[in-house]
């Protein structure tokens, strides 16, 4: 019998994002390596629902299941090994197991509110997720109190969530798919094309990013951009601005980070910032901002980092670069070197160490011996 591990999220719309794309990565690379593996989403994303009206909400689903999204996966292959449980709202309905992980900050209060057998509890810091509690600091920063095994995927993640507990949480850095995100295109033919992606949370400032770019244009006449993300199209884009809804590894890697001679990433706040790496192993130079999250991977040597809020800074290294293409060419060869070294097998590797050094190491050492 294999380690039993199971991964709850919040609820699913069967769109594309981000945090939910590592969590399925880490669950197929699990269950390859012979985990026994769950992802149960539960019935309300937000913190500090009411029990009595998920169960009445949760009937309404049911009765008309083939109307919602949320009960598929389709945009990621998961595989068909592991476990897919929709709609939870208590204990009884997680699988006891060895090793529970939250994965948000609500379902770390569901899951510190889980009984001992369903498995020593972990949370999967990906974010400083104030949002879900409107910008209340306090009761986002209550979860990281809760006595689960703290794990965050940044520096600066690090360094808040030991501020607030006086106790070191396990740092387990993210990862790119290698086989998904390479150099395609010649980084030295390039035209004069920036990507940028549209995202609806406020902190990753698409509109800002799209005002940086309307003053490169008076400088860079045949300049391009490819916007993209899952949300619609924005209004009144400019002519020189290209959309792709819902784009493809594929649309990345060759038509958008692949044609791109920059990256524009002027987010406000990241965990991580997953993009900016896929774009930096495609061939395009990061200009983005100088914050945590965006600095465990990018720095003065393979990117250009830049204060947050200078938007005429943010212009002037967009132009700089897409005049220079000796410093341009020298960034992006660096950084798609220097992006190798996060893999999937690294972290995953890393996550399976934090494991063992946890309070689960007594029941994982048990499975492992009746195995």
């Amino acid at each position: 019998m294999g380690i039993r591990l199971t991964f709850i999220l919040p609820a699913s719309n069967d769109v594309p994002v981000g945090g939910f794309k590592i969590i399925y990565q880490y669950a197929n690379a699990l269950t390859k390596d012979g985990y026994d593996v769950t992802i149960c989403y539960t019935y309300s994303s937000l913190p500090n629902s009411d029990f009595f009206k998920h169960r009445l909400g949760r009937l309404k689903h049911h009765l008309f299941k083939w109307r919602y999204d949320r009960y598929r996966v389709t945009w990621f292959r998961l595989d068909p090994r592991i476990k897919l449980k929709f709609d939870i709202i208590g204990n009884s309905e997680i699988p006891d197991g060895d090793v529970v992980i939250a994965t948000t900050a609500p379902t770390a209060t569901f899951v510190s509110k889980l009984s001992a057998k369903k498995g020593s509890k972990f949370y999967f810091i990906q974010s400083y997720e104030a949002w879900w509690y409107h910008g209340r600091i306090d009761e986002l920063e209550e979860t990281y109190r809760l006595g689960l095994n703290n794990m965050v995927i940044s520096q600066d993640l690090f360094n808040k969530v030991f501020a607030v507990t006086g106790k070191k949480p396990y740092y387990l850095p993210n990862f790119y798919m290698q086989q998904e995100f390479f150099v395609v295109n010649n980084i030295k033919q390039r035209r004069n094309t920036v990507a940028l992606l549209n995202h609806q949370q406020l902190s990753k400032r698409t509109a800002f990013g799209i005002k940086v770019l309307k003053k490169v244009k008076k400088e860079i006449p045949d300049l391009r951009v490819e916007l993209f993300g899952t949300n619609n199209e924005p209004e009144n884009l400019p002519s020189y601005f290209r959309y792709t809804h819902r784009a493809t590894s594929e649309q990345l890697r060759e038509s958008i980070y692949g044609q791109a001679k920059v990256y524009l990433l002027p987010s406000v706040l990241e965990g991580w910032g997953l993009t900016g790496m896929e774009a930096m192993a495609s061939g395009a130079v990061l200009v983005a901002s100088n914050i945590g999250g965006i600095e465990d991977y990018a720095n003065d040597t393979n990117s250009i980092l830049v204060p947050p809020d200078d938007i005429q800074a943010f212009s002037d290294a967009v132009i700089r670069l897409l005049r220079d293409d000796e410093e341009r060419v020298r960034l992006a060869d660096k950084a798609s070197l220097d992006m190798q070294n996060f893999t999937l097998k690294k972290s995953k590797d890393r996550l399976e160490e934090i494991i063992d050094q946890s309070d689960s190491r007594e029941r994982i050492e048990n499975v492992r011996r009746e195995s």
